[in-house]
């Protein structure tokens, strides 16, 4: 069972395709001088992770760039990251869990070598409601789901939280896509953040 779960953690560094373009942008390639003015409430955000593993699975996956996923939301008038992720706890025995973290932390350089700011066009009011809710599932303490069972919501994976509050607004950003994954030992169907990317309604926001 452990070997299954490194193997579905490691399935999910697989850097994604960025499909779409819009909105205004902005690309900084010398500092995190994040453009705060352009963010609202329900923005979604992807990295493409750092280190060794996830620089093996883009030698395997030629598809794109992209890796993990949270929600921007604000927090006592900070832009935070909502997010579920295992492996980056705050203290010693923080449980893998949904987490609320700075923007600059999100995408600092020893998680992140390149991200995007994406946003859902012309649905204001359901994107400010699923940021609420991403922030009442963060004090829920909701944990990591390492079994990635889209049955059950009372553990949640990066992919699998940002849908879920979407959905909870009438908003399905997958459209109904999934990916069936069949390697020994591990067989199942998942959300992966290229099945996020493919929403034509989501537009960019801010790259770097």
């Amino acid at each position: 069972m452990k070997a299954i779960k490194r193997k579905l953690f490691l399935l999910f560094q697989f850097p994604f395709l960025l499909i779409t373009i819009g909105c205004n942008n902005k690309k900084d390639t010398h500092s995190l001088a994040l453009p705060d003015s352009l963010f609202c409430e329900g923005d979604i955000v992807f990295r493409r992770g750092t280190g060794l593993i996830s620089q093996m699975i883009l030698t395997t996956d030629k598809r794109g760039n992209y890796s993990h996923v949270g929600i921007l939301v604000k927090d006592e008038n900070q832009w935070k990251i909502v997010h579920a992720v295992p492996g980056e706890p705050n203290f010693k025995g923080d449980p893998d869990r949904v987490k609320m973290e700075d923007i600059e932390g999100f995408f600092s350089w020893e998680k992140a070598k390149t991200g995007i700011v994406m946003r859902m066009k012309d649905n204001e009011t359901g994107n400010v409601r699923a940021a609420k809710n991403a922030i009442r599932l963060f004090h829920l303490n909701i944990l990591f789901d390492h079994k990635y069972n889209l049955q059950d919501s009372s553990k949640m994976y990066c992919t699998e939280l940002v849908d879920y509050v979407f959905k909870q607004e009438g908003i399905d950003l997958t459209e109904g896509r999934r990916t069936q994954i069949n390697v020994p030992g591990l067989n199942g169907t998942y959300i992966l953040p290229n099945d996020i990317l493919q929403n034509k309604q989501l537009c960019l926001i801010y790259y770097y």
